[in-house]
């Protein structure tokens, strides 16, 4: 059995992060096509995250586990878009991992 605060510790990791400090649990985007004025984005710090598996390499809906260069917690990226007549609707998910999740993903098959 893991010690509870040894646990707590791997988690919180990201408090203490320059990085993931600045993000929370999951951040969301939006974007429609002639409305700029009501679009959102992901915060800038998570262009700081690199990739470590693209689960839909060459789609155009990402699906891709990335990870703090700094504190090494992993998050999943995810992306949908919608195509409409009057402009297309675009989604970005952002959502920290806990280290059991994240080995979930690692330990998925190569896809392809």
């Amino acid at each position: 059995m893991m010690d509870k605060s040894k646990l707590s510790n791997q988690e919180s990791l990201h408090t203490q992060c320059s990085i993931c400090s600045q993000l929370a649990v999951h951040e969301s985007a939006f974007q429609k096509g002639g409305r700029e004025d009501e679009a959102t984005y992901l915060p800038p710090a998570s262009k700081k995250l690199q990739l470590v598996r693209d689960f839909a390499p060459g789609s155009s809906r990402a699906s891709q586990l990335l990870q703090c260069p700094e504190c090494k917690t992993y998050y999943l990226y995810t992306s949908d878009y919608e195509f409409l007549v009057n402009g297309t609707e675009d989604s970005d998910l952002l959502t920290r991992l806990t280290k059991t999740k994240a080995e979930e993903y690692l330990n998925r098959p190569e896809s392809g």
